[in-house]
């Protein structure tokens, strides 16, 4: 996909089965968004395809600078609900309890994210595409909802992709890691096989976040 405007992507593929977690790191302009978008339906490739069996509908993207509706925090949560969801429990597992009647605009870079994520998750979605979902958070509060996050996908069998320049952040979400370099994928495996990486990249990659 060369896409105007885009990080261009090329002999991009792989495969995802239904309820894995998949965290997306690279550094900038690797093409990790341009992937979730392309994922997404945003954009269309040039060529090839890309073949999602999550129904119509059941898809839920947030872009890294997710859109924040005018209104509470609640409000903005409740415009995500989909068939049944508990808001009360949803904004406490996300930390917006005392943030709740406060106005969206009010909010500060890492609350709007959370404050996002919690429309998302209360959305029923089958597949999640989330790019840079905690990037604005703090060290504790990017564990602790990146925890949240994961145990909440193991318990519905959501489907996650998600993009992130934190691998350490992808270690506490995902099961499988994608490297992206250059808009193609260096590395894509279950996160115990990466201790040792295959490609150069991926082991320049990890031993620079030292996460394993």
């Amino acid at each position: 996909y060369p896409g105007a405007g885009e990080d261009s992507l090329s002999d991009i593929s792989f495969s995802v089965k239904k309820g894995e977690t998949i965290g997306i790191i690279g550094g900038t302009g690797s093409g990790k968004s341009t992937l979730l978008r392309l994922i997404a339906g945003i954009i269309k490739p040039d060529s090839g395809t890309v073949e999602i069996t999550a129904p119509k509908g059941k898809i839920g993207y947030q872009p890294q600078n997710p859109y924040t509706f005018s209104g509470t925090v609640e409000d903005n949560i409740k415009l995500g609900v989909h068939g049944e969801a508990d808001i009360e429990k949803i904004i406490s597992d996300c930390r917006l309890e005392e943030l709740k009647k406060k106005r969206s605009s009010a909010l500060s870079g890492g609350e709007k994210q959370r404050m996002c994520l919690a429309r998302m998750l209360a959305g029923g979605y089958n597949l999640l595409l989330l790019d840079e979902p905690l990037s604005a958070a703090d060290i504790e509060t990017s564990a602790q909802m990146g925890k949240y996050l994961a145990k909440e996908c193991e318990r519905t069998g959501t489907t996650l992709l998600t993009a992130t320049h934190m691998p350490s952040q992808a270690e506490i979400i995902a099961t499988k890691i994608l490297i992206m370099n250059n808009g193609e994928i260096s590395e894509y495996s279950d996160i115990e096989k990466l201790k040792e990486p295959k490609s150069d990249f991926g082991r320049k990659f990890i031993e620079q976040w030292r996460i394993l």
